[in-house]
């Protein structure tokens, strides 16, 4: 079963590829992919079968196929919740540093 620790890095690899994936590899990608890349569920569910089998290795631990997919769709859920979680603390923290005309 996923632990949180698990889950924050399937968030992790998801932040990763959806922000700071370099501009030229971006750009150079299909229109398909670079939909897919904007969406946090989509790469959350990627991110999330990656983890397992990275966590797996890391551990030593038999690798289960059924547990796979749960991982899968419990990353993506995990991260669409916390991208969805970041971004509206971020709408709230941005301030306006211009003048104020008085």
């Amino acid at each position: 079963m996923p632990s949180f620790v698990d889950l924050l890095l399937a968030y992790g690899v998801t932040f990763g590829l959806m922000n700071k994936l370099p501009e030229f590899l971006y750009d150079r990608m299909p229109n398909v992919i670079q939909a897919l890349l904007a969406c946090a569920y989509c790469v959350g569910f990627h991110a999330g079968w990656i983890s397992y089998l990275l966590a797996s290795a890391a551990e030593g631990t038999t690798i289960h196929p059924a547990y796979i997919p749960l991982w899968a769709f419990a990353s993506g859920a995990f991260s669409y919740g916390a991208d969805a979680l970041l971004r509206m603390a971020e709408s709230h923290t941005h301030l306006d540093l211009g003048d104020d005309d008085e």
